[in-house]
């Protein structure tokens, strides 16, 4: 039977790979079948050290999933609640300021635009269908409307500049 000192190495094992929100460290610990009370004793002195910190965790996660991957606050918001965090504080620390949110709407319409076919800003349905990608990605609708009409009559200007060559 693991000691709790092992149980606390194996915590520090995982936490030496990567962060990791308190529930995901529990899940990791529960499925080597180690006891809940040494689990718990070790996920407390994690804790007691600084080494497990939720809110830490959810900033670096939210910066980089927007900013790298183009996701919105709703999205946000829904995988911090998975990890763990309650609604309140997940819909807290996905709230992106300004200048995060603009760099995650053109992250998720540049990996659109890769997709999509040439000339995709004169049909209106694949407009559509953009929008639609970017509220799964989990953006209001009124601001992924706007980020594709923009989109949109910018690439027309520059095929139309084109056209004049």
């Amino acid at each position: 039977m693991p000691t709790e000192r092992s149980v606390y190495q194996t915590a520090l094992d995982l936490l030496s790979r990567r962060d990791h929100f308190r529930r995901e460290l529990e899940d990791k610990l529960r499925q080597r079948d180690l006891p809940d009370d040494e689990i718990a004793a070790a996920i407390e002195r994690c804790v007691e050290l600084g080494l497990i910190d939720d809110e830490r965790v959810a900033a670096r996660f939210v910066e980089v999933r927007a900013a790298s991957r183009g996701w919105g606050p709703r999205r946000l918001a829904a995988e911090l609640q998975q990890r763990g965090m309650s609604h309140e504080d997940a819909e807290r620390l996905a709230a992106l300021p300004s200048g995060l949110a603009d760099d995650a709407v053109q992250t998720a319409l540049r990996k659109l635009e890769v997709r999509a076919p040439a000339h995709w800003w004169r049909d209106g349905q694949r407009q559509g269908r953009m929008v639609s990608s970017l509220i799964t990605r989990g953006f209001e609708a009124e601001v992924a409307i706007a980020a594709v009409r923009s989109l949109a009559a910018s690439r027309e200007n520059q095929d139309d500049a084109l056209d004049d060559q």
